[in-house]
């Protein structure tokens, strides 16, 4: 998910037109929405959350139905056979949701909004069929409407609907109170009328609070969701750059070989894991300065990286390789157990027949050869700082030999 938002946000959210709304908020109805890409990003992060969400919307909606028993004898003389059906069917239905849900999280995702519409529903007509049992002449009669405050608060507290529908749910809860009232209980008529308008008053002000408070939640998660990715993106940018600084520091620009400082923590810690034998080359090319004077530096840097490749390719994954500065290369390569001055020779042979091949550039045909000095620790150095400097001399002397090697 992280490297889809760095590919959106690298994409989108430079762009300040496009932070603009998201920051303004378009009102506290409807919550404003990402760009398509970042949208469904931004739902997958929440998915988690949901699912919590929804477990402990159930769970208190069990442990509340079951509680509001002990009221029955009070609330619902004469029905508590009834009340128990309906919380019977109202926490059955709350438990197979559940279990449905820990089961098959990812469908419920898929289907978010009419499973917890659904769900929400089926609580409230628990509450309405409470207040089709209750007895006219008992104070219940009139106050079972506070049950659905309570469900308002639970859609709208421990759900990630949107606000357009979570108001449209509590709307059609509020429709479904006015429809009991109305036709069931008849508290349109007489005396009652009063009671059902400050009822519908309250439960209509217990929506709309909710939804002003969901559509504050929904505008403060998004940008809560910007704030950490944008962070997150910002850190692995830090990061990245911290590596590429660190690997410019050790490695050479042109070849992009190891340089002098990394090569020489390497060859440390080959001498330190006390290998039988290690030999240092020190290469130094021939006819390379004609090169760069006649044909320019780009073509001399071109046949330097030429000779890089082929150094690679001639030396074993076990050994070392680094370019020191201008046309100096150096290979420490690990000795087994009765290797000696026959391998040394051996890879010098293979480096020196390596580099000798002409190289193509820009339609011409050129050729390099290269001198190679070599030293072995522990028999000619005891160092790493030794060893590459006796290996410096022994090439200066091949040089002098007219290229022989010198060990």
């Amino acid at each position: 998910m992280a490297c889809q938002f760095d590919m959106v946000y690298a994409g989108i959210f430079r762009s300040r037109h496009v932070l603009a709304p998201l920051i303004r908020f378009p009102s506290f109805v409807t919550a404003g929405r990402f760009p398509a890409a970042l949208e469904d990003i931004y739902q997958a992060d929440l998915a988690g959350e949901k699912v919590r969400a929804a477990l402990s919307a159930c769970c208190l909606c069990v442990l509340l139905y079951l509680l509001s028993a002990f009221l029955d004898g009070a609330t619902l003389p004469g029905h508590a056979a009834g009340a128990w059906i309906v919380r019977g069917i109202v926490v059955g239905t709350t438990l197979v949701v559940m279990a449905a849900l820990l089961r098959r999280p990812q469908a419920f995702l898929r289907h978010y909004t009419p499973y917890v519409c659904a769900v929400a529903f089926s609580w409230a007509a628990g509450i309405e069929g409470f207040i089709v049992m209750s007895d006219p002449t008992n104070l219940a009669w009139n106050t079972y409407y506070a049950g659905l405050i309570l469900v308002a608060m639970a859609q709208y507290t421990l759900t990630y609907l949107r606000p357009l529908h979570a108001g449209l749910a509590g709307t059609a809860i509020l429709a479904g109170y006015v429809a009991v009232a109305w036709f069931v209980q008849g508290m349109a008529e007489g005396r009652h009328w009063p009671l059902l308008a400050q009822n519908c008053f309250f439960l209509a002000s217990a929506n709309l609070l909710g939804l002003v408070s969901m559509a504050m939640r929904e505008r403060f998660s998004r940008r809560a969701f910007l704030l950490k990715n944008a962070m997150a993106h910002d850190l692995k940018l830090e990061e990245e750059a911290k590596r590429q600084s660190e690997y410019r520091a050790e490695h050479d620009a042109l070849t992009g070989l190891p340089n002098r400082v990394r090569f020489q923590r390497q060859l440390n810690a080959l001498l330190d894991a006390r290998a039988p034998a290690v030999a240092v080359l020190f290469l130094d090319l021939d006819g390379f300065k004609p090169v760069n004077d006649r044909h320019g530096h780009a073509v001399g840097d071109q046949v330097l990286t030429v000779i890089a490749e082929r150094i690679r390719g001639v030396v074993g994954a076990a050994d070392l390789v680094a370019r020191l500065g201008g046309d100096e290369f150096v290979v420490a390569m690990p000795l087994a157990d009765g290797e000696g001055e026959l391998a040394v020779r051996r890879m010098s042979a293979a480096l020196r027949a390596a580099i000798a091949e002409p190289i193509e550039c820009k339609g011409q045909c050129l050729q390099v050869t290269v001198s190679v000095g070599a030293a072995r620790c522990p028999h000619e150095a005891g160092s790493a700082e030794e060893l590459v400097h006796l290996a410096d001399q022994s090439m200066y002397e091949s040089k002098r030999r007219r290229k022989q090697l010198v060990c």
